[in-house]
């Protein structure tokens, strides 16, 4: 089951509704699945940081996460 913990009409990061570009998933955690509607620059600053209370998941997590979904 999935988890959001926001809907799509405000920014998880910087509290901003959307702006000409819808927001996007950002998976919090794999395994529970857990994900965050984010702007695209707000994702990256995500990643870039990294900010760790976003970054819930261990290396390779996704990777598995996607194998699974595919089947």
């Amino acid at each position: 089951m999935v988890e959001y913990m926001n809907n799509e009409d405000m920014c998880m990061i910087c509290f901003k509704e959307p702006d000409e570009f819808s927001l996007i998933k950002h998976h919090v955690s794999y395994f529970p699945e857990r994900i965050a509607y984010v702007h695209y620059n707000c994702h990256k600053i995500i990643h870039d940081t990294p900010l760790n209370t976003f970054i819930q998941y261990e290396k390779g997590d996704s990777k598995k996460y996607y194998k699974e979904k595919n089947k």
